[in-house]
């Protein structure tokens, strides 16, 4: 079992609500361990999102989650996020004064006031409180720019120090979907039917059916990803209740009583 540092993480991963996990390099390895990722935070009550330049083809369709993959990612859009009681607010609308785009938020009536604290603006089109990046962001090109902004984890099989990241992890002798077997627990994240079945797959091939570059780990992970997709079994009550064996009483050979006397005839 592997025992990660994952404290950093975990403060993140508790204090977020919803996730953008990204995937540069685009294989049954990243996506299946991103998929498992995202269906975790998602039964976690967060919202998650993958995003990816290329689509998935046939050799995916196995994978749990598809519909949660994006190609779409503009750094010019804007998302201003208002932490106020949704129930207290009337109607939101906007109205165009001279070229400039206003945003009107009606509260209700007797409700209180919209204070500046409450309202925060995010330039990035993902619209998550956290980002993970799985692997070295260069294959993105333009879209590597991203980093720029946002609360980013980098989780990488290679050692490449990252300055934008708010915490990493770095594991050589692991492909990502040994690396995500081990840490979802870590982070309180349940690995259950689904996000199991996805991470599974992409160990099967990372590893050609555990067959090549694999460790104690490797195994471990998959038998830990196997037990995650097997349904459970229900344990069997007898209806009938099963017959004591019986008594047996007990000889005492000082209790015998005699017999009479026996004479026997010669």
């Amino acid at each position: 079992m592997k025992n990660y540092n994952v404290s950093e993480i975990k403060t993140l991963v508790d204090n977020c609500k919803s996730a953008l996990i990204v995937v540069p390099t685009m294989s049954v390895d990243s996506i299946g361990s991103a998929l498992g990722l995202a269906l975790s935070l998602i039964k976690a009550g967060k919202s998650a999102k993958v995003f990816s330049l290329q689509k998935p083809d046939q050799n995916y369709s196995k994978l749990s989650g598809l519909e949660l993959i994006t190609d779409t990612y503009n750094p010019a859009d804007l998302m201003v996020t208002i932490s106020y009681p949704l129930d207290q607010i009337d109607q939101v609308s906007y109205n165009d004064d001279g070229g400039k785009l206003n945003l009107v938020v009606k509260t209700k009536a007797g409700a209180s006031k919209i204070e500046q604290s409450q309202i925060a603006i995010n330039n990035s089109s993902s619209g998550a409180d956290l980002c993970f990046m799985l692997g070295d962001e260069s294959p993105l090109g333009e879209k590597a720019s991203m980093v720029n902004s946002g609360n980013w984890i980098f989780i990488s099989p290679t050692n490449t120090p990252k300055s934008w990241a708010k915490a990493t992890l770095v594991d050589p002798d692991a492909p990502f979907s040994e690396i995500f077997t081990f840490l979802l627990p870590m982070l309180g994240l349940t690995l259950d039917t689904e996000s199991g079945k996805d991470i599974l797959i992409g160990l099967r091939v990372a590893t050609q059916s555990f067959s090549v570059n694999v460790s104690p780990e490797s195994f471990e992970a998959g038998a830990i990803c196997l037990r995650a997709t097997q349904p459970e079994t229900p344990v069997n009550t007898p209806t009938t209740p099963v017959n004591p064996i019986p008594d047996i009483p007990s000889f005492n050979s000082n209790s015998v009583t005699p017999n009479p006397t026996f004479n026997p005839t010669v």
